[in-house]
C-alpha cells in the first residue's frame, strides 16, 4: 500500500502572487471561519486588539447555523462533569484524549451561561429551568435546545453581537486560498473576494482556523456547498499536521429527498421517542443495542445500511407518527416545515431517511489550547483535531467544541500575543490546464459515496486512492471553485490514506474486511504532514511509530 500523495497535490501554493503588489492588511488577530468557534473567538479576542474575521460567504453561512439538536452540557440536576466526561470517553471508542474531554466537558456550564448573556435564548421547562433533551450516546437528557433549530439561534445571536463589537473587522464573500508562512510560522492568509476574484494579502500576530468540515467531499451529505475544506487543505499545503481523517461521522437520518444538500432530522426526533422501522414496518434497533434508536450514530447508521441493503432500498422509515401533531409542530417546527415541503407529514406519514455524511472528526492536530504544530496557528470547531471526540462524536458536543476551544485559544494568546508580521511572500504557479473541475468533483463525490462511506473495505479503498490520483492529474485552473476541488481533493486523499492504513474497526471507521477493534494495534492517531513521515502515537503518547510517505 502506498500512502504518497498525488504529486499533483504536493504543492506549497495554489496560486501564483507577490503580497508586495496587493492590497494588504494587519490585525493583531486574524480569524477564518464564521461559525460558531469562529464568532466566539472573535468576540473574545476583540479584549486582546484589533481582529479580522474572513468568512467564505455571509458570515450566517455556516455549519452551525444547520445544527437542529442542540449543545450538550452537564447543567442538570442528576448530571455532572463525570458523567458527561464518561458518555464521550465510551463514544470516543478509546481515541478521546481525556484530559481534553475533561477541559471542555468542565467549561460547559460557564461557556453556555455566556452564551445566554449574549442574547441566545435556550427553550425552558415548567418552572423556568432550561430545558433539557436526550440524544444518542447521552445516558441522561443533558442537550440544551432552542426548538429544533438552535444552531441558527446561536449563529444569529452571535453573528449580530460581532458585528456591533468594535474592533472587529468583518470581511464577507472572501475565499481562504492559502495560509501565509516566514521562517516555519504563518504570519497570515491570502485570500480571494468572490466576486473581483482580487487577491488579498492577511497578516497577523495570529491565525485561528475555524473554517468546518468539508462534508461536500461527498455525494450525500448535510452540510452546506461552502464545506469545501479549505482550511483542512490550506494548514496542509503550510506544513501542519493533520490527524484523524478517517474519522467521519453518518448522520443516520438525513431526509431522504432530491436536496443535494439533505435536510438533517435531528437526533433529538428520537430522543422523543421516534423509531425507526424496516421494510416490514418493524423496528430493528432495539433487538441490536441496549439504546435502540439512541446508540451511537456509527451503530445507528451502519445497522440503517444493513437493513436497506435487506430490503432492497434507499432508506429505512422514521415513525414519529404517535409522538401528536401539536407536539410535533411545537417541539420540532424546522423538521415539520421540512418534512411537509418535501411532501411529508411528519405526525401522519412514515419518513423516508437514510445516512448522510455529516461531521469530520479529524483535522489540523491541535493540543488542549488549540496551538497547530505550525507556529502562530490555531484551530478550532470541526476543521481541528482536538481528541474530544475520539473515534466517534457524542452527538451535540461539536458545538460545544467549538465554543470552549475557541475561548481556550483566545486565553491562550493572552501570554503569547506577537506582532503581525508582514514579510513579502512570493510563489509562481504554473497554472495547469485540465478536465472539466465541475464534472470532476461529481466524480470524487461518487468515488468516496462508494468506497469511503459508512463501510469500506481494502478494495473499495484502493479503488478510491486510484481514482483521486486520477483526478488530481487533471487539476485545471486557479479560480475559486478550481481551488475548492483542489481542497476536496487533499481532504478525500487524507481519508482514504488514513482509512487504508488503520487495518481495524472503531468507531466512525468501519472496515467489513478487519470488523473487529484492534487496542493493541490501533488504539493510537494517525498524523500526516506534507513532505515528511506519517506518524503514530497511541492515546497515552508512547513513542512514535513511522509508517509510509506522505
Amino acid at each position: 500500500m502506498s500512502s504518497v500523495v498525488p504529486a499533483a497535490l504536493d504543492q506549497r501554493y495554489v496560486v501564483s502572487f507577490d503580497t508586495a503588489a496587493m492590497p494588504a492588511e494587519r490585525s493583531d488577530v486574524l480569524i477564518i471561519g464564521s461559525g460558531i468557534a469562529g464568532l466566539t473567538a472573535a468576540l473574545h479576542a476583540a479584549r486582546l486588539g484589533t481582529v479580522t474575521l474572513v468568512t467564505k460567504s455571509e458570515v450566517t453561512d455556516a455549519n452551525t447555523w444547520y445544527a437542529q439538536g442542540g449543545i450538550a452540557g452537564a447543567v442538570g440536576e442528576a448530571d455532572s462533569v463525570e458523567l458527561h466526561l464518561a458518555d464521550t470517553l465510551v463514544v470516543g471508542q478509546g481515541l478521546c484524549d481525556p484530559d481534553v474531554v475533561r477541559s471542555v466537558v468542565s467549561e460547559a456550564a460557564d461557556a453556555l451561561a455566556e452564551l445566554e448573556t449574549l442574547g441566545v435564548r435556550f427553550d425552558r421547562a415548567e418552572g423556568g429551568k432550561v430545558a433539557l433533551a436526550r440524544e444518542g450516546g447521552h445516558s441522561l437528557p443533558r442537550v440544551l435546545h432552542s426548538g429544533d433549530a438552535t444552531g441558527a439561534e446561536v449563529q444569529n445571536t452571535l453573528s449580530a453581537v460581532v458585528r456591533r463589537t468594535p474592533g472587529i473587522q468583518l470581511v464577507e464573500d472572501a475565499f481562504l486560498v492559502d495560509l501565509l508562512t516566514d521562517d516555519d510560522r504563518c504570519t497570515g492568509a491570502l485570500v480571494m473576494d468572490s466576486g473581483s476574484h482580487a487577491l488579498i494579502a492577511l497578516s497577523a500576530g495570529a491565525v485561528i482556523l475555524a473554517s468546518g468540515g468539508a462534508g461536500q467531499v461527498y455525494r450525500v451529505t448535510t452540510n452546506p456547498l461552502v464545506a469545501t475544506g479549505d482550511g483542512i487543505a490550506a494548514a496542509w499545503r503550510a506544513g501542519a499536521e493533520i490527524a484523524d481523517m478517517e474519522f467521519v461521522q453518518f448522520h443516520p437520518t438525513a431526509l431522504d429527498s432530491a436536496s443535494t444538500v439533505k435536510f438533517l432530522i435531528t437526533e433529538a426526533l428520537r430522543g422523543e421517542g421516534a423509531y425507526l422501522l424496516d421494510c416490514n414496518l418493524e423496528r430493528f434497533m432495539p433487538a441490536l443495542h441496549p439504546l435502540a434508536e439512541l446508540a451511537p450514530r456509527d451503530v445507528v447508521s451502519r445497522e440503517i445500511e444493513k437493513v436497506m441493503h435487506r430490503c432492497n432500498r434507499p432508506n429505512v422509515w422514521l415513525d414519529a407518527r404517535h409522538l401528536g401533531a401539536e407536539f410535533l409542530a411545537g417541539r420540532f417546527p424546522t423538521v415539520t416545515e421540512g418534512c411537509r415541503e418535501a411532501g411529508f407529514d411528519l405526525s401522519s406519514d412514515l419518513v423516508p431517511v437514510a445516512p448522510a455524511a455529516h461531521y469530520l472528526i479529524g483535522g489540523v492536530r491541535v493540543d488542549i489550547d488549540g496551538r497547530t504544530s505550525l507556529p502562530g496557528l490555531y484551530a478550532a470547531g470541526e476543521c481541528a483535531a482536538s481528541g474530544l471526540h475520539g473515534a466517534n462524536r457524542l452527538a451535540s458536543n461539536s458545538l460545544l467544541e467549538g465554543l470552549v476551544c475557541s475561548r481556550r485559544i483566545v486565553r491562550a494568546l493572552e501570554g503569547e500575543r506577537g506582532r503581525a508580521r508582514a514579510g513579502r511572500a512570493h510563489a509562481d504557479v504554473a497554472e495547469p490546464v485540465g478536465a472539466d473541475q465541475r464534472a470532476a468533483r461529481s466524480a470524487l463525490q461518487l468515488l468516496m459515496s462508494r468506497h469511503v462511506g459508512v463501510t469500506r473495505s481494502a478494495e473499495g479503498l484502493a479503488g478510491a486512492a486510484e481514482g483521486i490520483a486520477g483526478l488530481a492529474a487533471n487539476l485545471g485552473g486557479t479560480d475559486l471553485h478550481a481551488i475548492e476541488t483542489r481542497n476536496l481533493l487533499v481532504n478525500a486523499w487524507l481519508t482514504v490514506a488514513a482509512a487504508r492504513m488503520r487495518e481495524e474497526s472503531r468507531g466512525t471507521h468501519f472496515r467489513a474486511d478487519h470488523p473487529d477493534r484492534d487496542d493493541a494495534a490501533w488504539r493510537r492517531h494517525l498524523m500526516w504532514r506534507r513532505g515528511a513521515d506519517v506518524r503514530s502515537e497511541d492515546v497515552a503518547d508512547a513513542p512514535m511509530l513511522t509508517g509510509g510517505r506522505a
